[in-house]
C-alpha cells in the first residue's frame, strides 16, 4: 500500500487530480446505484449521473428521488464542483507555466535530426530568417544562448535553450546526442583570441557528447583554425579571412562590380555539393560541365586531397580521386 502511495504522489499534479475525479465519480455512481436501484438500474447510469452532477451540468435525465439520494447529490455537488474547478484551474496554470518555461529556455528538446545553433547575434538571426524563408520550417533548430532572458524568435521551428554551452547540461537539454548538425558562432563581444578559445572549448564539449555529429565553427583568427579542427570541428568558417577577401575583390574590381552582392545571392539561392562520378574519370571538364548542367548542377571547381581548383581549364581531364564542386538550388 505504501509503495502505491509513493508512486501516486510522484505523479504530475494534473494526473493526480484526474485520478481523484475518476475515483470520486465512480464511488458516488456506485453509492447512488445501491441507494436507488430502481432509478439507477446500472452502475454506468450511476456514474453518468455522478459526472453530470459533479460537473454542475445537470441534464436532468436521471435524478435521485429518495431522501438519502438527494443528500448524496448535495454532497456530490459540493465536492464535485470544487474538484472540477480546481482541476480546470490546475490544467490552465500548468499550460501557462509550460509556455513560460518554453519562452525562458527551460524546456528540454525531445525531437531528433535537428540543427543546433550556438550564440544569438545578427549572423544567427539571418540564418534563422533564411531557414524560415527557404525551408518553410521543415527542419527544427535549437538555439543555445546564455545571455538571452527569453526566446528571441518565437517561431514554431525554433526551440530556445538558455544555458552555458560550455557545460554538458545545455547540450543535453538541446538533445545533442540526436542532432544532425551543430553550428557554433563566434562571440564577437570578446577579443578575437578569447572568442576563438571559447569556440574551441564549446567544440570540445559538444564533441565529447556526440562523436559523430558534424560541427561547423566560426573562427576569427587564422592561427586557431588548426586548433578548432583538432578539437573536433568538421568545418571551419574563417569569417575575418572571408571578409578580407571580399574587401580585396571590391577594391580591385571594376567600378560597377558588386562582389559582395554576387556572393550573397549565390549563397542565399544555391547550396554546394561535392559530387563524385567514377564513370566520368578521363573525361574533359567541358564534357562534364554539360552533363552536370543537364542534371541541374553548375560546376565550380575540383577538389583533390583538400586542394581546391576553381574554374578548371575546359580541356582538363577528371582524375580518379577528383571531387566535383557543384551548386544546385536550395530546395
Amino acid at each position: 500500500m505504501y509503495r502505491l502511495w509513493r508512486e501516486y504522489v510522484q505523479l504530475p499534479l494534473t494526473l493526480r487530480l484526474f485520478l481523484i475525479v475518476i475515483i470520486f465519480m465512480f464511488l458516488f455512481g456506485f453509492i447512488i446505484y445501491l441507494v436507488e436501484p430502481e432509478q439507477f438500474q446500472t452502475v454506468f447510469d450511476g456514474m453518468w449521473w455522478a459526472f453530470i452532477t459533479g460537473s454542475t451540468v445537470g441534464y436532468g435525465d436521471l435524478v435521485p428521488e429518495t431522501y438519502w439520494g438527494k443528500v448524496i447529490a448535495l454532497v456530490l455537488i459540493l465536492i464535485g464542483g470544487g474538484t472540477f474547478a480546481f482541476l480546470i484551474a490546475t490544467i490552465a496554470s500548468g499550460t501557462v507555466k509550460m509556455k513560460s518555461e518554453y519562452n525562458e529556455g527551460k524546456m528540454t528538446f525531445n525531437d531528433k535530426d535537428h540543427f543546433i545553433v550556438v550564440g544569438w547575434n545578427e549572423r544567427t538571426r539571418m540564418l534563422i530568417d533564411i531557414f524560415q524563408k527557404e525551408l518553410k520550417g521543415s527542419k527544427k533548430i535549437v538555439l543555445i544562448d546564455e545571455s538571452l532572458e527569453k526566446d528571441p524568435v518565437n517561431n514554431h521551428f525554433v526551440h530556445f535553450v538558455k544555458g552555458d554551452p560550455a557545460t554538458d547540461q545545455a547540450w543535453l537539454k538541446a538533445n545533442v546526442e540526436e542532432a544532425e548538425k551543430i553550428i557554433i558562432s563566434s562571440d564577437q563581444t570578446l577579443v578575437e583570441k578569447e572568442a576563438d578559445r571559447l569556440t574551441i572549448l564549446l567544440t570540445i564539449t559538444a564533441r565529447g557528447l556526440n562523436e559523430n555529429v558534424p560541427i561547423v565553427v566560426e573562427i576569427l583568427t587564422k592561427e586557431q583554425v588548426v586548433n578548432a579542427q583538432r578539437a573536433g570541428a568538421t568545418d571551419v568558417i574563417s569569417s575575418n579571412e572571408t571578409t578580407g577577401t571580399l574587401y580585396f575583390h571590391e577594391l580591385i574590381g571594376q567600378q560597377t562590380t558588386q562582389t559582395f552582392e554576387y556572393m550573397k545571392s549565390l549563397l542565399s539561392q544555391q547550396r554546394f555539393k561535392l559530387v563524385t562520378k567514377e564513370e566520368w574519370v578521363g573525361e574533359t571538364i567541358l564534357s562534364i560541365t554539360y552533363k552536370l548542367k543537364k542534371e541541374g548542377f553548375l560546376l565550380l571547381g575540383i577538389v583533390n586531397n583538400y586542394d581546391i581548383e576553381i574554374n578548371p581549364q575546359p580541356e582538363q581531364r577528371l582524375k580518379k580521386d577528383d571531387g566535383l564542386i557543384v551548386t544546385t538550388g536550395l530546395l
